[in-house]
């Protein structure tokens, strides 16, 4: 994985999880969407940090709403992204 400051590290699904109950979600959907994330982007050399924000927030915004604006509003405050 490429994270927006050009750094690379490996796929971590763990925090995943752990952003998303961070976020308001239960355990049980934390994983699910980050099962999901997980396939999605298996067998890609390189996933850029963005797609895999993208793609758990579209699967947040779907599935528990209340979660996915309490990510965004974090991510205002605490990284300026929006």
């Amino acid at each position: 994985m490429r994270k927006r400051n050009g750094k690379e590290e490996d796929f971590s699904k763990m925090k995943i999880v752990s952003a998303l109950i961070k976020a308001g979600s239960s355990v049980e959907l934390a994983d699910k969407i980050a099962e999901e994330c997980e396939s999605k982007f298996r067998g890609r050399e390189y996933v850029e940090s963005s797609e895999i924000r993208e793609f758990v927030l579209s699967r947040l915004k779907e599935v528990e709403k209340d979660s996915y604006e309490n990510w965004l509003r974090f991510d205002l405050k605490a990284k300026g992204l929006g």
